[in-house]
């Protein structure tokens, strides 16, 4: 373990979900010396008796700490009340659509001083941050977002998880306002020094190695994986090994939109094909025969989780990403064909109950504002 991985004075650390990520996040900073709660709500207390039975969770794999083994938490809980008290960091790696049921238990019991990370961004800061002022506690807590996950992991077993890969390269992280960074980038690098300070959380959401590369992949090849594998035959199909050209191209299409909005927000943003070889060091002729050629490719996505992943990308991001570019006065023709185009195939709009730029704050605000708004946290 590196010296930014010891941890001198053992960190109370709350980790909400007891799925794939916060599984891994939980049994991995209990090897890096956290004492580590871990939360779940109680309509999943069947999912995570196993782990409450055994006081822990089995790490192996690629890990932060480079330990594997049997990792006892310090306390597994479904009661928030519990689960966050006398805590200095509340880590939410949860997908977006779970972020809501985790702040509506937590939030009624957080106490001055704590730090909230969500590991999965989808705007969350912007779209919680109401929520806190109501309770008249915004300026109490630090909230904060990272553009993903520390891992690629699975739950192998019960109370058991696999991390194929850990992220070590850089993973932006941004609080809102970004004033208020530095305080809770000095916690997360303690544990994760891959952690970085970017200017405020449009460069955590524009920056998100995730949207980019899922529904784009997905529509050339969208009748094998949803009539094929809908019956989770063989663990689900190789998504990122049916990777093809035409989903690449695709990708670099989306790309073009996703960088135009950056650069009129001063955002510096990488295709995903950049972002692929900068974190993981994937590379091929295209982003297509990267992917193809790389660890993924070998992994098994179940039809039900990858449902999941669309509506995290396209509800929580492509809807808000093509409002924010035709108010800046940049045509979204490909986000806004994506968003169509799935909405057909799957037989969901993802229009529907989608975050808009009315729920974020940014609704009417041009560039200069908006910058302003994330940065200071004023109009």
């Amino acid at each position: 373990m590196s010296e930014a991985q010891i941890v001198p004075q053992p960190l109370k650390i709350a980790v909400c979900s007891a799925g794939r990520g916060g599984s891994a996040i939980a049994a991995d900073l209990t090897f890096m010396g956290c004492l580590v709660n871990l939360f779940e709500l109680p309509r999943f207390e069947t999912a995570l008796e196993p782990i409450r039975h055994r006081r822990g969770i089995e790490l192996t794999g690629d890990t932060q700490s480079h330990k594997t083994g049997f990792a006892e938490l310090n306390m597994v809980t479904t009661d928030p009340r519990e689960a966050i008290r006398g805590v200095d960091l509340i880590m939410m790696p949860v997908p977006a659509f779970g972020h809501k049921a985790f702040f509506d238990v937590i939030v009624p019991h957080l106490e001055a001083g704590q730090c909230i990370l969500v590991n999965t961004c989808y705007w969350a800061c912007l779209r919680f941050a109401p929520m806190l002022k109501k309770r008249g506690i915004f300026d109490e807590i630090t909230l904060a977002e990272a553009m993903i996950l520390p891992y690629a992991c699975n739950v192998i077993g019960p109370a058991q998880t696999f991390i194929h890969r850990t992220k070590q390269q850089f993973i932006a992280l941004s609080a809102f306002p970004a004033t208020k960074t530095d305080r809770i980038l000095k916690l997360v690098q303690t544990v994760y020094p891959q952690h970085q300070k970017v200017p405020n959380v449009l460069w955590t959401n524009l920056g998100n190695l995730n949207t980019p590369i899922h529904a784009p992949l997905t529509i050339p090849i969208a009748g094998m994986l949803f009539d094929r594998y809908t019956d989770g035959r063989q663990g689900g199909a190789k998504f990122y090994g049916e990777a093809t050209t035409p989903g690449a191209r695709l990708v670099a299409a989306y790309d073009v939109e996703r960088m135009a909005v950056g650069k009129a927000l001063s955002v510096e943003l990488q295709t995903e094909e950049e972002m692929m070889f900068r974190l993981y060091g994937y590379k091929g002729r295209d982003l297509a025969d990267a992917m193809r050629k790389s660890e993924h490719a070998d992994m098994f996505t179940e039809v039900l989780f990858h449902h999941g992943l669309l509506e995290e990308d396209l509800r929580y991001f492509y809807v808000s990403l093509a409002q924010l570019g035709e108010q800046l006065g940049i045509p979204m023709p490909v986000t806004n064909s994506i968003l169509t185009v799935m909405s057909t195939m799957v037989g969901m709009d993802y229009r529907e109950g989608a975050t808009t730029l009315e729920d974020l704050g940014l609704a009417g605000l041009n560039s200069d504002q908006i910058v302003e708004f994330v940065t200071n946290g004023v109009k």
